[in-house]
């Protein structure tokens, strides 16, 4: 689906006026003669208000809407609707082209704004009110900075405006009163309000302006992982279809949140509807899907990305390239260590990233830590540290923190990490256990101021819980609060209603932990470094982040560590235990089918025998390629993604056909004493639910690994073709 245009073969008098600005435009390129040609043509257009379809004079009661009538192939003009309700009006803005105002229906004021000396925006000259058949013109070179409303407190006003341009992709600009500026691209309404479900669609350019107007959007892919992450925008989160009842009130917490859905299977099934239907059975009210999905974003100019976490990591190249962070190759690396140089390698993954594969010398310092800890790892300002992670970006963050925070030591980032290693022909450590130490009170502090001073460089902002806690019962804003500590200091203690989101992994994964693009993001910790470092990246990410101050021990007093809440599947649940789904296995009269919803991973590692793994977002496909049964039995790891997956198994199935549900799944399985099967066997579909990085694990392609350099090296690019990142480096 693409935005709606009126039809001109059904609207002469629009067609008629389209043609004959086409040949004004044809005949001259001077300004002064087409505003004065284009004016009396569009005065002969709104003499008559019986051509206007219904569809493009729809008033919104929250916003004046500005419809799409005709764009010029060539972006030329364009000619638009805007439609008022009463007492709706713009900003302060211009328009950097030609245009002309006319009044179709009702009255419209307009106020002109010059700017003074000190660069304030003032009023000039009296109001103007437009009444029916009137026109106004606006031009950078007569007056272009203006702000208009519906001149009626009781009824809607329709204007038609004409501009030198496709208005809905110029970059324009909103100027407010102290002289401040803010770009922004306006888009168009859209006129298709009828989907099935009553959903409307957004386009690409109204997702862009959120972006750009650092509004809070939640635009969510909810295909599976590998088909997202082979093209997708910058800032889509992903939520695959089969996890949104299980993830979405702690990724997405506030349930007006503005949310943007769109995704298919291999199958071709657009699955936006289907998706935006469960969030609004979750009790989310502002639920729109992109309008022609991938291809729609495409058609309006945007750029698509591949890979996962992008945002992070085209921010870490953007950090290399502004602040030429030092690297050293994979054999000058291995020459130090085999010379034993005076050096410290800290690998700043996740501990079980590291145990999979690191490099000789490497100790475990998750991105947040190294500030913390590098001090008491290399006391000597003269030992050279190396931080190294699987491909570039934890490195280039790790090593530029150290830089940030004033460490005295040469701090090198392993030059394309552990990818880089292996395509130097050297060999990888399996299984390493080396954990970063302790750090004492003295340390501490100076860590800690350090990185206070990199946050307030950065824009951190500071709050103390009084004010956080309003935050948090604020229901027209998101705010993401998180500890940034390890996962085993949040489970022995942390503050209450904080989430634990360790600071290495969440500047990484920002698209996952807080998928509310412009949300507010709060962070604590018991020391305020790994808080603040983590701040200070967040912020240069474009974010809006505070950290919490003002913090006592006592604060730290809450272990528990419970699954967050998770709605009620929708439909009546039949379950049923161990003992009888292996009483029903066991009887080949029964026609019992498993079906497990498991991800593919955790199916390969242990399911039920001769069990079926399927896809929800393939559920067709997965029924057809698993044998038919009388009985169908749902399970998957420990039972919660299976139960809401009951519903639509029933739906698909013929009528007779049972469906249960094995309440705990896998693990009440085996926990009853019987055994699981391993191995890839009975997969129903493909295992696109995940998308193999080439980074990890040990037996990676030469080909994959240096084409995943070569497309991280091209990210800085994409971010300036995009345009909508707000990143900024200090």
């Amino acid at each position: 689906m693409t935005l709606q245009l009126p039809d001109l073969t059904q609207t002469p008098r629009l067609q008629h006026f389209v043609a004959q600005l086409d040949d004004v435009l044809k005949r001259t390129q001077v300004e002064a003669d087409i505003l004065q040609r284009s004016t009396v043509l569009l005065k002969q257009l709104i003499q008559q208000d019986d051509w206007l379809p219904d569809t493009f004079a729809k008033p919104n009661p929250e916003r004046y809407q500005q419809y799409l009538l005709y764009a010029d192939p060539d972006d030329r003009f364009s000619v638009v609707s805007f439609v008022w309700g009463p007492g709706q009006s713009t900003p302060i803005h211009d328009h950097t082209v030609w245009g002309l105002v006319g009044v179709l229906r009702g009255a419209e004021l307009c106020q002109p704004f010059v700017k003074d000396a000190q660069g304030h925006w003032l009023a000039s000259n009296a109001q103007k009110r437009l009444e029916v058949g009137e026109v106004e013109p606006v031009s950078p070179h007569i007056g272009d900075v203006h702000r208009v409303w519906n001149a009626l407190d009781n009824d809607t006003t329709i204007s038609i405006h004409v501009y030198g341009a496709n208005i809905g992709k110029v970059r324009r600009h909103v100027f407010h009163e102290d002289g401040t500026v803010k770009e922004f691209i306006s888009g168009y309404s859209n006129p298709l309000k009828d989907l099935p479900g009553g959903f409307d669609l957004t386009t690409f350019l109204e997702v862009r302006n959120a972006l750009l107007q650092k509004r809070e959007i939640a635009l969510i892919d909810v295909r599976e992982e590998d088909p997202y992450a082979q093209s997708h925008p910058l800032f889509a989160a992903n939520m695959p279809i089969g996890r949104i009842e299980q993830e979405a009130w702690t990724r997405i917490p506030r349930r007006d949140t503005p949310i943007v859905v769109y995704g298919g299977n291999p199958a071709g099934e657009d699955l936006s509807l289907t998706a935006a239907r469960i969030f609004k059975r979750l009790g989310y009210t502002q639920i729109t899907v992109l309008a022609g999905g991938l291809q729609g974003w495409i058609d309006g100019g945007g750029e698509l990305f591949r890979d996962v976490n992008v945002p992070s990591k085209s921010f870490g190249e953007l950090v290399e390239s502004v602040r030429h962070t030092p690297s050293l190759s994979a054999q000058e690396v291995k020459a130090l260590i085999d010379s034993n140089a005076d050096v410290v390698v800290l690998d700043s993954r996740r501990f079980d990233e590291y145990q999979t594969m690191s490099i000789p010398k490497g100790v475990s310092v998750p991105g947040a830590e190294l500030v913390l800890r590098a001090r008491t790892m290399a006391p000597k300002a003269t030992t050279r540290i190396i931080v190294n992670c699987a491909g570039r970006t934890r490195s280039i963050i790790g090593t530029q923190s150290l830089i940030n925070a004033g460490i005295p030591n040469p701090v090198s980032a392993l030059r394309n990490g552990t990818i880089g290693w292996t395509l130097a022909g050297q060999s990888l450590v399996q299984g390493a256990a080396q954990r970063f130490p302790e750090v004492d009170e003295a340390a501490q502090k100076q860590a800690a101021a350090s990185a206070k001073a990199v946050a307030y460089r950065a824009g951190v902002g500071r709050v103390r819980m009084d004010e956080l806690r309003t935050w948090l019962a604020e229901t027209s804003r998101t705010t993401y609060f998180l500890d940034v500590r390890t996962p085993e200091e949040f489970a022995a203690s942390h503050v209450m209603g904080a989430r634990s989101a360790p600071g290495g992994q969440l500047v990484q994964e920002t698209d996952h932990t807080a998928p509310v693009r412009g949300a507010r993001i709060v962070l604590c910790d018991t020391e305020g470094v790994r808080a603040n470092m983590s701040a200070s990246w967040l912020a240069q990410m474009g974010w809006e982040v505070f950290v919490l101050e003002g913090l006592q021990t006592q604060d730290f007093a809450h272990t528990d560590t419970a699954t967050p809440a998770i709605p009620e599947p929708q439909g009546t649940l039949t379950k049923v235990t161990p003992a009888q789904v292996k009483a029903w296995l066991a009887d080949r009269n029964s026609h019992t089918v498993v079906l497990d919803f498991s991800t593919s991973a955790q199916f390969v590692k242990g399911h039920i025998q001769n069990a079926w793994w399927v896809l929800r977002s393939e559920l067709k496909q997965s029924l057809v390629a698993a044998h038919k049964g009388h009985r169908y039995v749902l399970t998957c790891h420990n039972g919660n993604a299976s139960r809401f997956a009951a519903a639509d198994v029933q739906a698909m199935s013929k009528a007779g056909v049972e469906v249960f549900w094995l309440e705990g799944g896998n693990t009440a399985w085996a926990a009853a004493g019987n055994n699981l099967q391993t191995g890839d066997r009975q997969m129903a579909v493909e295992r696109v639910d995940r998308y193999r990085r080439p980074y990890e694990g040990t037996d990676n392609a030469a080909a994959a690994m240096q084409a995943y350099l070569d497309w991280e090296f091209g990210l800085v690019e994409q971010l300036g073709r995009d345009g909508t990142h707000h990143f900024r480096v200090i």
